[in-house]
């Protein structure tokens, strides 16, 4: 008599179970690291877009730095708003009111100033600080048409503590990049990531090596004292932007 090949029923039903057990465990972490891998290229995206912006209305303006061309000037005042709308020639984005919008990006801009150039200083503000004081007042939202987020903070002049710095890299503003605009986490070092913005419209990572402002050696991404994005400490993301763009694109921390 031969026998019968086959499962039992109990057998499947077993199997199922532990494909299913599996399949819970292993699939956030799959998700996780794909959502992480496409963190990367998004932000360089969304980096060269603004940049390009930037050259381009350079390029017509003939001049080499934002305050030369004019970017921010409207009735003779410095505003985020009219760069907003300047740039809105060379990039599809569009300016977001403060009353048809919430204040966190603003917050985290306004937050992230108040650590970096008002904490510990004593004898009053140094010019420095004062100059970049200005990121307080002008602060602006801006949507792209692929839906990114730029956090506007503009500081006017252009200010560096690092005398040998060329006018045209010294930082005129601070720029926040949420790449998926509002959706979830909106979290630093996420989908929210911060930059030193250029006299010449450049950008450079905060924690990266480039970005030589007070403190900078305190939000450095491997070495920082005030903050750290690295494959083992994560504090509170200020950094992360410098530990992508130094790794390939890759995000190594979690």
């Amino acid at each position: 008599m031969k026998k019968k090949l086959g499962f039992t029923l109990a057998e499947v039903l077993i199997t199922l179970g532990i494909i299913g057990v599996v399949a819970a465990l292993t699939a956030p972490a799959l998700v996780q690291n794909t959502g992480s891998a496409q963190i990367g290229p998004k932000l360089a995206k969304a980096v060269s877009t603004f940049e390009i912006a930037n050259q381009n209305l350079l390029n017509e303006a003939a001049m080499d730095t934002l305050t030369a061309a004019n970017a921010f000037n409207g009735d003779s005042n410095i505003s985020a708003e009219n760069y907003v709308n300047n740039l809105a020639n060379y990039m599809k984005i569009s300016y977001l009111d403060e009353t048809n919008d919430n204040t966190k990006y603003k917050d985290l801009l306004r937050n992230f100033h108040g650590e970096n150039y008002l904490s510990g200083l004593s004898g009053g503000l140094d010019m420095v600080s004062a100059a970049l004081l200005g990121f307080v007042g002008v602060q602006q939202l801006a949507l792209s048409k692929d839906n990114v987020l730029y956090g506007i903070g503009i500081a006017g002049t252009p200010a560096s503590v690092n005398t040998n710095e060329p006018v045209y890299k010294r930082q005129i503003g601070m720029l926040l990049i949420d790449i998926n605009a509002k959706a979830e986490p909106n979290r630093l070092g996420r989908d929210a990531f911060f930059f030193k913005l250029c006299a010449d419209g450049s950008l450079q990572p905060v924690g990266g090596n480039g970005w030589s402002v007070t403190d900078g050696d305190k939000y450095n991404w491997k070495t920082g004292t005030k903050d750290k994005c690295n494959e083992t400490t994560v504090t509170s993301g200020w950094s992360c932007a410098g530990s992508v763009f130094e790794n390939n694109l890759k995000v190594i921390y979690q």
